[in-house]
């Protein structure tokens, strides 16, 4: 007697590995990492103090097929690749070097997420251990997930939604997306391609890279700032304690509202500008254009290379008082 499509599907489940078909499907698997690619749709996340990775599938509007193995301990999640033209996909636009610098830039308002577009496609329930890893590459979607005591890397070509606290991330972003994150434990690695919103708690290091409008928040940072920017992209924190190192091309800026930067290097090529409400601990200046560097409080050499205006206090600094 021949299997239904629906016995075919619940025995290839059963046997550990499957393609999830229909309608709604759910799948159960040991271990606590989970890896998503080519998803478009929304994914929400929920952690657990188990041992074992839940899976939910809810269809949307139009059929999609995702499909779901497990590979050497990771449950592996493979949608669709997006296309938005017949010879390019939204994630060719990863960042690049560009100097591309917006004039008179308006900081972003609003929700950019079409509810209806993502109304068409699956719905993705996952329910995994807190001390797991969650990848995403090349992913289009709405975002929510709980405190992950793991790794958070992200590669998507658009993603909407927040996170709360997470141990590390890796966080790579384009143009019309927004992300809210918590607390990031250790090390944070952030790029923005385009005009983007990142905003997140504190953490412990944090490595951002903007090419374009994009804004970066931050709360505390209790070791490394280290920024690049080639455009326009704005980078706030609220206060540094640790060595800080600023590259900008263009019209960009970076900004810190008290901490002790032990070292400032900052070297900035256009009408960029860096300031720094604390404590300044030797900095190493480079400034071309129309740049300017701002601290509230310096100790030690003040080195200035270049143009540009340096301010320390109220008072324009001069290289005579070097």
């Amino acid at each position: 007697m021949e299997l239904s499509a629906t016995e075919k599907a619940l025995a290839s489940l059963l046997a550990g590995g499957a393609a999830l078909i229909a309608t709604a499907s759910a799948a159960t698997f040991e271990t606590n990492k989970i890896s998503f690619q080519d998803i478009t749709g929304t994914v929400e996340i929920k952690t657990t103090n188990g041992d074992e990775v839940d899976i939910e599938i809810q269809q949307g509007a139009k059929f999609t097929n995702i499909e779901v193995v497990e590979e050497d301990g990771v449950v592996r999640v493979t949608g669709v690749r997006w296309v938005d033209d017949e010879d390019r996909n939204c994630c060719d636009n990863r960042i690049s070097r560009t100097v591309e610098p917006r004039k008179g830039r308006e900081v972003t308002t609003g929700e950019p997420v079409n509810e209806a577009f993502f109304a068409d496609y699956p719905t993705i329930v996952v329910s995994m251990p807190v001390e797991g890893d969650v990848d995403f590459i090349d992913a289009r979607m709405k975002l929510t997930m709980e405190r992950l005591d793991g790794r958070l890397g992200l590669d998507a070509c658009y993603v909407y939604g927040e996170t709360a606290d997470v141990e590390e991330a890796a966080v790579g972003i384009i143009h019309g997306s927004r992300l809210v994150m918590g607390d990031v434990a250790s090390g944070l690695e952030i790029d923005i391609s385009g005009d983007a919103d990142f905003l997140a708690g504190d953490v412990a290091i944090a490595d951002v890279d903007i090419a374009g409008p994009g804004d970066v928040i931050l709360g505390d940072i209790d070791g490394m700032l280290d920024v690049s920017i080639a455009g326009s992209g704005i980078v706030r924190a609220t206060r540094v304690d640790g060595p800080m190192t600023v590259r900008i091309a263009g019209s960009g800026g970076a900004a810190v509202k008290s901490g002790r930067a032990d070292r400032l290097k900052a070297t900035i090529d256009g009408s960029g500008g860096v300031y720094f409400g604390g404590l300044v601990a030797q900095p190493e200046l480079r400034l071309y254009g129309s740049s300017e560097v701002r601290m509230r409080s310096v100790s030690g050499r003040v080195v200035h290379h270049g143009g540009g205006d340096v301010y320390v206090g109220d008072e324009v600094f001069s290289k005579d008082d070097d």
